[in-house]
């Protein structure tokens, strides 16, 4: 109920909106006077038209928080109108495109706070349509209710996303389809006989389409959308008619010449017509320069009225406009000529002020490549623009880098701080120009700044601590290779693991733990069911070395925070623990094998397939 009323209340907005806009001047159109003619059966009854804007939608899940929102969006339609009487109509009206993206909250913890997927709308509506004012007013602004059909379908590029995330943990997005209540309001303006513009805000009330998800997240990444809930939209949108169906006009009344034209019959014959014609020395000018117009007039003694679009200017027999304060545009000058027994004559000119141009040009940089540090000249090649004479550079800027004078300077440009292969980064500078008219512009150029390769270390990320004479990796040690390594492998795809796997010297050789504790790793990263991730085998190095301590002892205690086995806690009290261990490396994709890699080998020809998904 809360949201019906909500729905209510921009149904009184938009009502109010459209009665604002419209009543100053539909009051001047019908107060104190008759229906128009128009007004008696006789109007456009039809009309058809298209229309454009932007969508908003608000999304409310009864007590859920809220999950599925969609961005605003362009829309686009079409619209059929029927007028079949004065204050009355019916409309229908397709919403044939509109885009508004999902965005949802994927569970969490996950590397994203929200995921956006690509989604589509649209609206099959037939409504009435209340006018407030009658068919002949120029300015008609009116209210509309009534049912909708409403359609939610995300992109293809959406449902192959989906499918292709597995950590969304959901295979597509589904299409939606349910009816909605729409309502709003608008104004149409009369333009001409047969076209109309149009402005209009609607609301619809719907169901959230929920889009197939889950509605709880089941693991973190997973995509879902709580239960229930409801939509609610608001369009605000520009359109134009094109009206017919109004009766044909009765045909002219007969006529007579006189003075060479034709008059209904039943008038007297009127005075003459003076004439005049406007010639100007020069019809396009820049602004400041003046334009002298003189004209040709029958009878030669009439009586002179000059106007500059509309405005008085003169009633000498010449004019000279003067542009310094004028805008750029287009400029009639007319004369009125009058004289007694003469019907008044006219003439015109068109005279074009023009525009200051903007400023324009190339900027150069010499040379384009540059080592990081290193310096490169500027050089400008200008155009003034339109109705100036001369450009200058006022500065320069730049994305990265600074300038002086007119020299580049690298020196301060950020590049990654290591990379596997020759470093690029396109530097953006833009040169602020001005011409003698005060106009200004810009002129822009790319400068490429390198570094050469510089080499990543090896990580010892951390050490997998094993339960005394086991081999089983607990859920502390699959935190540590199924989360911490994600982080490296999502920014170095085909970087290496290696796992180096010891035993202490209180434990059993002959149980072989090194061997096997560097095994049961490997599957964990490998397996690629259940829990276990899907590392090729090819990119997990394992190796076993007994008692050997001689490395870099890196515990990682987790017990306060992970539930485990009985038999598979490990008290970081426990001296003994840091030496049951599995050392992991991560080996990026340009950086030499460790030498405490010396020995080591792929998990595939180690035999990890035969392992499994380890429990």
């Amino acid at each position: 109920m809360k949201n019906m009323f909500g729905s209510f209340g921009y149904l009184a907005l938009a009502g109010g909106l459209a009665i604002a806009l419209s009543s100053p001047v539909a009051a001047q159109t019908n107060a104190g006077s008759q229906p128009a003619a128009s007004d008696n059966d006789n109007w456009n009854k039809y009309s058809i038209g298209v229309f454009g804007g932007v969508q908003f939608w608000k999304l409310t899940q009864n007590g859920n928080p809220p999950n599925g929102q969609l961005a605003p969006g362009l829309a686009f339609g079409v619209r059929a109108d029927q007028d079949f009487t004065r204050y009355v109509g019916l409309e229908e009206s397709w919403t044939f495109w509109a885009e508004n993206n999902l965005r949802l909250t994927p569970g969490q913890p996950y590397t994203y706070d929200v995921v956006g997927l690509g989604a589509r709308n649209g609206q099959v509506y037939v409504g009435p349509l209340f006018y407030l004012a009658p068919p002949s007013s120029r300015v008609r602004p009116f209210l509309t209710v009534g049912p909708a059909f409403e359609y939610f379908k995300p992109t293809f590029d959406a449902t192959r996303q989906v499918h292709d995330v597995a950590a969304y943990n959901t295979l597509t997005l589904a299409t939606k389809l349910a009816p909605a209540l729409s309502f709003g309001g608008g104004v149409k303006f009369g333009v001409t006989e047969h076209v109309n513009f149009r402005l209009d805000v609607r609301g619809t009330y719907t169901e959230n389409p929920h889009w197939g998800l889950a509605s709880f997240p089941a693991t973190p990444g997973s995509l879902y959308d709580p239960p229930r809930g409801s939509q609610f939209g608001l369009l605000a949108s520009l359109g134009i008619d094109f009206a017919w169906g109004k009766h044909p006009v009765a045909p002219p009344p007969a006529t007579k010449e006189c003075h060479g034209r034709q008059i209904p019959i039943d008038q007297p014959c009127p005075s003459l017509q003076a004439k005049a014609s406007v010639s100007a020395d020069r019809t396009t000018v820049c602004p400041g320069e003046p334009v002298h117009l003189t004209a040709t007039v029958d009878p030669p003694d009439a009586t002179y009225r000059w106007t500059i679009n509309g405005e008085q200017a003169g009633q000498d027999k010449s004019l000279t406009f003067d542009t310094g304060n004028r805008p750029a545009g287009s400029y009639t000058i007319a004369l009125a000529v009058s004289a007694p027994g003469y019907d008044s004559g006219t003439g015109s000119v068109t005279v074009n002020v023009q525009a200051v141009g903007i400023p324009s040009g190339t900027l150069t940089a010499n040379p384009p490549e540059i080592w990081l540090g290193d310096k490169s000249a500027l050089s400008f090649n200008g155009n003034a623009g339109q109705c100036a004479t001369s450009v200058q550079v006022t500065g320069y800027s730049t994305s990265e880098g600074s300038v002086s004078g007119s020299t580049y300077d690298s020196t301060s440009v950020q590049l990654a701080s290591a990379a596997c292969s020759e470093q690029r980064k396109e530097v953006k500078v833009t040169a602020n120009l001005k011409n003698d008219r005060g106009a200004t512009g810009t002129a822009a150029t790319t400068i490429v700044v390198k570094r050469k390769q510089v080499a990543l270390p090896a990580v010892h990320v951390a050490d997998i601590i094993f339960a005394r004479n086991s081999a089983r990796v607990n859920n502390c040690g699959k935190r540590i290779l199924l989360e911490e390594l994600k982080t490296y492998r999502d920014g170095d795809p085909t970087g290496k693991v290696l796992l180096v796997g010891h035993f202490d010297k209180g434990e059993l050789k002959k149980l072989h733990l090194d061997e096997k504790r560097a095994l049961n790793a490997a599957a964990v990263l490998t397996a690629a069911t259940g829990i276990c991730s899907n590392f090729n085998v090819s990119q997990v190095l394992v190796q076993s070395i007994g008692e050997d301590q001689s490395g870099e002892l890196k515990p990682h205690f987790c017990e306060s925070s992970v539930t485990e086995r009985a038999s598979d806690r490990i008290n970081a009290r426990d001296k003994r623990a840091e030496y049951r261990r599995v050392e992991v490396w991560w080996i990026p994709t340009c950086t030499e094998v460790p030498a405490s890699a010396a020995g080591a080998k792929d998990a595939g020809s180690a035999g990890v397939a035969a392992i499994g998904c380890p429990k």
